[in-house]
């Protein structure tokens, strides 16, 4: 066994749980805010600001088309930052409260002519302001260490508070909300409380985590051109930005169907609440074992391991589950498995590529692989919410008569869709090239680099 060495340079260090937890804190915030808008916020539209389905469709793609492009800028506006506070926290500081207000601000209403321009400026305002803290939040691994393991472990925390903040929204929301007999009044005080508790742990995330890898003294934020230079010529982020895409485009569908597939496949609505709990749980328990297997394998080979187990299960769903439910969800908690050690690799093999264009460029771009990342993963959600209705359009799907045609086309958007989209995402992570000894001999270049330069 290769022994490494405990210390590459000043930031090549371990970090503590204590630290790991409040890191965690800010996805945590950011499913307090993102689950209820994510969950609410379209039948809020329709059922209780009165505005058509269809208008809520087009203001729901004009945001997130003009939220991907924003994440270009937040990644030079990231690059240019330079505080005492360092470099991506100063975001979560001054970005947390107007993210707050703005996510209050959806759910807010305006009468007459300006009911639509109203709720497309309010979503399209507050997806900025998500994006303008989860960017920097998301590249702030990047920044607290480069110690592979600690930035792996980083991300577990990550998504397993992510999951928790979820399943608080998912779970109470609706219960408070009808507790109040004017619906829109009960929505406004329970999506300030949850905006108020988001924006409490987003700064609390801020006060408690420390950026520790920093630019040399001196060195002035990087140009442009250096920016572009740092994606463009990344052939490690190339291949894992691919791979990405396509984990996206399956996991969009799936969870876009998911609903359907329960009504008319298992064909229990009264269910819904237990496959989500069973497929949270099994998500929770693939975030948190990634840990060891990328200790023992890389992060290369997990993800690998990752994308098998998916396609296995995925498999075994669609052509041996038939109606048997312990098998379905068996093949649902092995796409769940998949996803959590899948989403833990790939956030932390993104933070690896900084330290690549570094030593290639010589100089640090957070903001600009990460904002270019951020960018492909929503727009491989766009992608992916598109498939799903184009498919069900395919297979003539139509809520007052469902065809057994329309049922294999959701049975197949549940199984053979995405297991397609895992083996795609896996011949392009086979080619990812930064392996844990590369990366290290990286930072160990990028080191005496600096140390020349004194």
């Amino acid at each position: 066994m290769t022994t490494v060495p405990t210390k590459l340079s000043d930031s090549y260090v371990k970090i503590g749980t204590r630290e790991k937890i409040c890191y965690g804190f800010g996805d945590f915030a950011s499913n307090l805010s993102f689950g209820f808008v994510s969950l609410f916020l379209l039948y809020f539209y329709t059922n209780i600001y009165g505005i058509s389905a269809a208008q809520a469709s087009l203001i729901f793609v004009i945001a997130r088309v003009t939220d991907a492009a924003f994440n270009i800028f937040i990644g030079y506006a990231v690059d240019k930052t330079r505080s005492r506070y360092g470099k991506l926290r100063p975001w979560l500081l001054y970005g947390s409260i107007p993210l707050g207000l703005l996510t209050v601000l959806c759910f807010l209403t305006v009468e007459g002519d300006f009911k639509f321009l109203y709720a497309l400026l309010s979503y399209t305002l507050y997806c900025l302001a998500y994006t303008a803290v989860n960017t920097p939040y998301s590249a702030l691994t990047n920044r607290m260490t480069q110690h592979e393991g600690s930035r792996a472990s980083l991300s577990v925390y990550r998504f397993v508070l992510a999951i928790f903040g979820y399943l608080l929204v998912s779970t109470t929301a609706d219960a408070l909300i009808s507790r109040f007999t004017d619906n829109h009044m009960g929505y406004v005080f329970v999506v300030s409380c949850f905006a108020l508790l988001a924006t409490f742990f987003f700064l609390a995330c801020f006060a408690t985590t420390k950026e520790r890898v920093t630019e040399d003294d001196g060195q002035a934020a990087p140009t442009l051109k250096e920016m572009l230079a740092a994606v463009s010529s990344n052939t490690p982020l190339i291949h894992l930005s691919a791979y990405t895409v396509f984990v996206y485009i399956g996991y969009t569908v799936w969870m876009a169907i998911a609903i359907y597939f329960i009504k008319y496949i298992i064909r229990d609505e009264n269910f819904t609440a237990q496959f989500f709990a069973i497929q949270s749980a099994a998500y929770i328990a693939g975030t948190i074992v990634t840990e060891k297997l990328i200790s023992r394998m890389g992060k290369k080979n997990t993800s690998l391991l990752a994308m098998l187990i998916g396609i296995v299960g995925l498999l075994v769903q669609y052509f041996i589950a038939g109606d048997n439910i312990w098998l379905i969800m068996g093949g649902v908690c092995l796409y769940s498995i998949t996803l959590g050690m899948g989403f833990v690799t790939m956030w932390s093999m993104i933070a690896d590529t900084v330290e690549y264009a570094e030593w290639k460029h010589g100089v640090r771009t957070e903001g600009a692989i990460y904002g270019f990342f951020n960018f492909i993963t929503k727009i491989a959600m766009a992608i992916g919410g598109g498939c799903a209705g184009w498919v069900l359009d395919y297979f003539d799907y139509n809520a007052a008569s469902i065809s057994p045609n329309a049922l294999k086309g959701i049975n197949i958007m549940m199984t053979l869709f995405p297991a397609t989209m895992f083996a795609l995402a896996a011949v392009f992570i086979i080619f990812y090239s930064l392996d844990e000894k590369t990366y290290r001999d990286i930072v160990v270049k990028i080191t005496q680099r600096k140390e020349h330069a004194l």
